[in-house]
Formats: C-alpha cells, sequence, structure tokens
C-alpha cells in the first residue's frame, strides 16, 4: 500500500508531493504497516504495533523493512513511535523502488546554501496515474471498495488531505465516503487509523509550536 499512497498524494508533474512532509511521512507509515496488518504478519494491540509472524518471505523491500524493524523489538510501541523512527527511511525506500521500476524518475538541483533538492517526475504516466484511478473508481461506486482502498481512503480523510482527489471529487465526499468505509475496517485497522489520528494531531501541536 505505501508506494500506491505515495503516488496517491504525488504531482507526477512536478516530481513533488501535494502534501506535507510530515503527512507524507506519517502515511507511507501507516499504509505500510496497514498492508503487514492485513497480510497476517502484524497487528495492533490497543494502541501498540504488534508481531504475529515474523515471516518475510514473500516481502518487498519496504515489507521486510518494517517487519524486520518491529521483530527486533523487545517491546511494542506506538504507531506515532514507529512514524518517528521509520518515517524517512521508508520514504527512501518506496521513491528507491518506483524509480528501480521506471515509474518515476529522480532530478536533482542546488537549493540555498547549495542544499541539494530531489523531486521525481514521471517516466511512466499510465502506471503513476494508477492507484490514483483506481481509488476514484472506488469512490465513484463504493460497492467497488477492497480493504486496502478502504484504509487508504480513511487514511486520507485522517491525515486530512481530501484535496489530493480534487477536482474530480471534491473533499466533502471523500469525507463523507472515507468515514463510511472506515466503519467497516476490522478492529486491527481501526485501531491503527485511530494512532495515525494521533501523529496527525501531534505533528500539529508540533507546527503550531
Amino acid at each position: 500500500m505505501a508506494t500506491g499512497f505515495f503516488l496517491v498524494v504525488h504531482d507526477e508533474f512536478t516530481g513533488k508531493p501535494r502534501i506535507s512532509s510530515d503527512l507524507l511521512l506519517c502515511g507511507l507509515v501507516g499504509a505500510q504497516i496497514a498492508d503487514l496488518v492485513v497480510g497476517g504478519r502484524l497487528t495492533m494491540s490497543g494502541d501498540r504495533v504488534a508481531l504475529v509472524r515474523p515471516e518475510v518471505s514473500g516481502l518487498d523491500e519496504l515489507g521486510t523493512f518494517v517487519l524486520d524493524s518491529v521483530s527486533h523489538e523487545p517491546e511494542a510501541h506506538t504507531v506515532r513511535s514507529w512514524n518517528d523512527a521509520l518515517g524517512e527511511i521508508l520514504h527512501d525506500l518506496t521513491v528507491g523502488r518506483l524509480t528501480a521500476d521506471q515509474v518515476l524518475r529522480k532530478e536533482t538541483s542546488r537549493g540555498l546554501l547549495g542544499k541539494r533538492k530531489a523531486r521525481y517526475p514521471a517516466v511512466d504516466l499510465v502506471r503513476a496515474r494508477r492507484p490514483t484511478v483506481e481509488l476514484r473508481e472506488m469512490f465513484d461506486d463504493p460497492r467497488r471498495f477492497n480493504l486496502p482502498g478502504a484504509f487508504i481512503a480513511s487514511m486520507l480523510s485522517t491525515l486530512e488531505v481530501e484535496a489530493v482527489l480534487e477536482p474530480e471529487i471534491d473533499r466533502g465526499t471523500v469525507r463523507t465516503i472515507a468515514a463510511q468505509a472506515a466503519e467497516h475496517l476490522p478492529g486491527s485497522l481501526s485501531q491503527l487509523r485511530a494512532g495515525l489520528a494521533d501523529t496527525v494531531a501531534a505533528i500539529s501541536l508540533t507546527v503550531r509550536r
């Protein structure tokens, strides 16, 4: 789910995210943990991410990294803690995967004081837009929602970034349908979503300070 979420909130022409970097990292961590929950390898124990099955066979590099990170910790941690620990590395793995698959390409430039900045415009527009197209189709006909789609939809609302689907779908419609989708999430994904909401609240508080 992480690469799909990344592409949904990514501008394929400018090569830049359409949301803040903090919310992007939060969404990537949430999406990848959700993927492992759906796959039966992780679960939520209250507000903590808990290990179910440490088997990494069949996982890609992103899934392996997150599962290994959780499995090597002696105690369970909150979603917010994992967001702080995994976000930036998971971002690098995600763009690495998408560039290796020739969906995006990396372009660098020099910014203020010579600091290098990277952006990732699309190489293959069809594949770069596919997750967004598929998600919009689910919003057009909610009967088509699958579990990953329902979680990503609810997460867009949790992160308060519903505008990424505009102008095709207005944010009010996204909120309404995302709330309905969230009602059908299994308990572990609902708890994960609550953990993401706590993380977003902490990010907002930090920004206001």
